[in-house]
């Protein structure tokens, strides 16, 4: 019915809103507005170009793959491109949107576009998140990355993006 901004930081924004529920009553709520993101599914052949990265957030090294915010206005095939070349320094040549998924969450609002690429030219982009210095690569086997995902050595989230783009190639 009626929202507004009541906090802003750099990578988030917090919105108080009036909402009507399905009886007609009204409630305020709170929600996190995060920026939307871009995730990019790599693959060579069987095999899926991994990330082990350095996250702060929880101070350990991660798997992962290329990942991150869109910048304001960046439409989200260019943000996954540019996150590519920043972590892999691979530039994807047939970049493909896979799904867009909702922040499956009551109080967060961000929309997460997963894509997969097949073919890549080296084409470095210099990042400029210093924890991106600490990112290693490794190319590994499908059948590998599927068993990390079940022994959650590989997080859920990273898993149900890998597991969608491997839908979408069949």
């Amino acid at each position: 019915m009626s929202s507004k901004i009541v906090y802003e930081c750099p990578i988030f924004k917090i919105e108080e809103a009036l909402v009507e529920l399905p009886d007609k009553s009204e409630a305020k709520r709170w929600y996190i507005l995060m920026h939307d993101g871009a995730v990019v599914v790599c693959l060579k052949g069987n095999s899926i170009i991994m990330l082990k990265e350095y996250r702060s957030a929880s101070g350990q090294l991660e798997w992962r793959i290329p990942a991150g915010a869109l910048k304001d206005g960046e439409d989200p095939k260019e943000g996954a491109i540019r996150e590519t070349r920043e972590e892999i320094g691979l530039e994807p040549l047939d970049i493909r949107l896979v799904k867009s998924l909702i922040k499956p969450s009551g109080s967060i609002k961000q929309v997460t576009h997963i894509f997969v690429a097949t073919k890549f030219r080296e084409n470095p982009l210099p990042s400029e998140d210093k924890e991106e210095l600490f990112i290693k690569t490794e190319e590994l086997p499908i059948e590998k990355v599927k068993e990390m995902i079940s022994t959650f050595e590989i997080p859920p989230n990273i898993g149900q993006f890998i597991y969608e783009a491997l839908r979408f190639l069949k």
